[in-house]
């Protein structure tokens, strides 16, 4: 397998499979890891009553957005971790009901599978991208 090399946080290129893993996993947490805020707000008594309009109806078919989202998919994506490809999805209509009942047990047992925490990233960039962000 042939890969791409790119620079380590000290300017160097990686030599090795595990340098190029470990500065793509360095430079994934640096990007989508960020400290949580440090300000807090300063609200009198009657910000503090406020209440924001939030539902806990059970999720529609409609907030599933697969209605209206599955025919814009393009064929020929890669496949998630599931090994589902994005395309299969657009003949799919009946799964709709079947992924709406799916959202509706998760929000109210408040439990997701351990699968789901998991993904994979590929990185794929374009001539001219990333070129100054301090990784290619």
């Amino acid at each position: 397998m042939q890969s791409q090399q790119i620079k380590m946080a000290d300017g160097r290129l990686t030599r090795t499979r595990d340098e190029l893993v470990n500065r793509w996993r360095d430079y994934i947490q640096a990007v989508l890891n960020c400290p949580e805020p440090t300000t807090a707000l300063d609200m009198d008594d009657t910000q503090a009553s406020v209440q924001l309009p939030i539902t806990v109806d059970p999720v529609s078919e409609k907030e599933v957005g697969l209605l209206l989202s599955i025919k814009q998919l393009k064929n020929g994506k890669f496949a998630g971790v599931d090994g589902i490809q994005l395309g299969l999805l657009k003949y799919l209509d009946s799964l709709v009901p079947h992924l709406t009942d799916l959202c509706n047990m998760v929000w109210q047992q408040e439990r997701a599978s351990a699968d789901w925490r998991n993904g994979i990233i590929i990185p794929l960039p374009k001539k001219g991208d990333l070129s100054d962000c301090g990784i290619w």
